[in-house]
């Protein structure tokens, strides 16, 4: 008999220090991989090429205050810190926040911080480790409370597909884009071998906030060739992720790909219908200029197509007549600053206190 769930998080993270997918990395590029440092004051940094050194404190807050540096993963006894440490150590913080289990997201010194690594025979060796001690040694610990995304790679479509097959076979059901499969901010035709590739698996398709969004190619005062109708289109429109969004429409991913489906988490989605909103005014009003045909309103592919995260939102439980409460995903966030641990179920309460519990 399957576990029984009441509370899944749609929104953590693997904050731990690298030396476990560390062994991972083949010898040879080992010593080019992130690293902690311990610095003089007590606290972490991050060592990754490229980049200079990386403070990390925002996002391992556990339930401390929060410090954007002179943080650490330990704590004064050499234990991990909340957020910080294993699998068992994660299922215990799942527990006394009362979450049956969590979506996990890649650390943010690896998900995004490594592509600054000029050798991308270096770079790709770094993903797949990751991937690989993640299936390996974390998640295989309960594969029912741990559901993690594995990381796509930024190196080029070949690459993307590869990874996304061994995800498959690792046992992933879900994986992370950072850019679009080319490996570029922009969609290409040949993205879509990686979509394909995608529903055939049965992969989900869960970027944590955005990807690609390279949408503004210059003033339109200045250079009319370069302005995108994507740029147009997300004018007035938060960023994140109403140009990725915009994107996909304008170059008819989804009409090609009808049953493909995004999960954008920690939005902080109060703003969602405001985005949609400027998205179809825009797309009418800029329109006899780009002349993009569309089949349906900008909005109409949004909300067929995407899910959206969000954390401590409460205003969006009001916003059921403009956007379908059954779109929206609720992730404490953990071990982040905006998070909700280890009161998680007690926010729960008090956001949803005026929807009726049917829904």
């Amino acid at each position: 008999m399957g576990r029984k769930y009441q509370v899944i998080s749609g929104d953590g993270h693997v904050e731990t220090p690298p030396d476990g997918w560390l062994e991972y990395v083949p010898e040879q590029y080992r010593d080019r991989a992130p690293r902690l440092i311990r610095l003089p004051n007590g606290a972490d940094g991050w060592l990754v090429e490229g980049q200079p050194m990386l403070h990390n404190g925002q996002t391992i807050k556990g339930r401390g205050p929060v410090k954007f540096a002179n943080a650490s993963y330990f704590n004064e006894d050499g234990s991990r810190r909340e957020g910080a440490g294993d699998a068992v150590q994660r299922l215990h913080e799942q527990d006394v926040d009362g979450i049956d289990a969590e979506v996990l997201f890649a650390p943010v010194f690896v998900a995004r911080f490594i592509e600054s690594i000029s050798d991308k025979s270096v770079y790709r060796s770094i993903v797949s480790a990751y991937n690989t001690w993640l299936a390996a040694d974390y998640c295989s610990v309960a594969p029912d409370r741990l559901i993690a995304n594995a990381l796509m790679p930024v190196s080029g479509l070949a690459d993307a597909l590869s990874e996304l097959k061994r995800a498959k076979e690792l046992g992933f059901r879900t994986v992370q884009l950072q850019q679009f499969p080319n490996g570029s901010g922009a969609p290409k035709p040949e993205d879509d071998q990686f979509w394909a590739l995608s529903l055939e698996l049965g992969i989900a398709l869960s970027p944590h906030f955005s990807f690609g969004g390279a949408v503004w190619r210059g003033d339109p005062r200045a250079d009319t060739s370069q302005w995108s109708a994507e740029a147009a289109m997300t004018q007035h429109a938060p960023m994140a992720p109403a140009a990725t969004l915009a994107q996909l429409i304008v170059h008819g991913v989804f009409d090609r790909f009808p049953e493909l489906q995004f999960y954008f988490a920690e939005l902080n989605c109060a703003y969602i219908p405001g985005m949609l909103y400027y998205m179809d005014r825009n797309y009418h009003e800029f329109n006899d200029w780009f002349q993009v045909s569309l089949k349906k309103e900008p909005s109409e592919y949004v909300l067929q197509h995407t899910l959206f995260g969000m954390v401590r939102d409460a205003p969006v439980l009001k916003m059921g007549h403009l956007v379908p409460l059954e779109r929206f995903v609720w992730g404490s966030d953990f071990p982040h600053s905006v998070g909700t641990f280890p009161t998680s179920t007690q926010q729960i309460k008090e956001m949803f206190v005026e929807i009726d519990e049917t829904l």
